[in-house]
């Protein structure tokens, strides 16, 4: 009696994991003045997973007398170009054929990205511009027979100008979460291996050298 109540609550259990599996998620994507916001909806739930609100200032009245010391951030290395031309090389068939296995059940409404090509170099800028239109003219009809999308508005401002990239992004994604595991587990293997070469393709800064420049920005001119 015991094994076979048992058995009924296993069963039970399965079939409503399968039926969760099975029921589409909607996660939407919006990225603009540098806020990202991600969130999902989930049957009748929605739930916010990177909020981009602002952080109210407190008032001066209410700062701590000794407030205590901030820890010194360390700088993220902006990406050189040999890095971004290898990613634009690698992930776009990663993605491609992890999406392969899901067919059409992934629907993309809107996807909608504005991005704003700047950096230090205006030949730099130029080449990524002409790169970013390549591999969007080859990745964007594959993107399209692996799954469906509507509302594209895709455009490249190339900025001879400035020397920081930016973006406007909104992007709706309608996918079943076990479509979701089957992607991952297919494209885990090439993500590494970009990561891997993303890494070795990093600027490399001679210890000694780096050593010599903070000593020498530390260094007081009057002396």
């Amino acid at each position: 009696m015991f094994w076979n109540i048992l058995l009924i609550l296993l069963i039970l259990v399965f079939l409503l994991l399968l039926v969760m599996l099975l029921l589409p998620v909607s996660i939407r994507i919006s990225y603009e003045d540098r806020f990202l916001r991600v969130w999902l909806r989930y049957i009748s739930r929605t739930i916010d997973l990177v909020p981009s609100e602002k952080k109210e200032e407190q008032p001066a009245d209410s700062a701590k007398s000794d407030p205590e010391p901030k820890k010194e951030k360390k700088p993220i290395q902006k990406p050189n170009l040999d890095q971004i031309t290898y990613s634009l090389d690698v992930l776009p068939g990663v993605l491609i054929r992890a999406l392969r296995r899901t067919a059409r059940r992934i629907r993309i409404s809107p996807l909608k990205v504005h991005l704003l090509i700047a950096l230090d170099d205006p030949s730099d800028t130029a080449v990524l511009y002409g790169r970013l239109h390549g591999v969007l003219n080859a990745a964007l009809p594959l993107l399209h027979r692996a799954v469906c999308i509507d509302d594209q508005d895709i455009q490249l401002f190339p900025d001879f100008t400035q020397n920081e990239m930016d973006c406007i992004a909104n992007v709706g994604i309608r996918i079943r979460p076990l479509d979701v595991l089957v992607v991952a587990v297919l494209a885990a293997g090439g993500v590494i291996k970009w990561y891997i070469g993303y890494k070795k393709r990093a600027d490399k800064v001679d210890p000694a050298q780096k050593q010599g420049q903070k000593n020498t920005a530390q260094a007081d001119p009057a002396a």
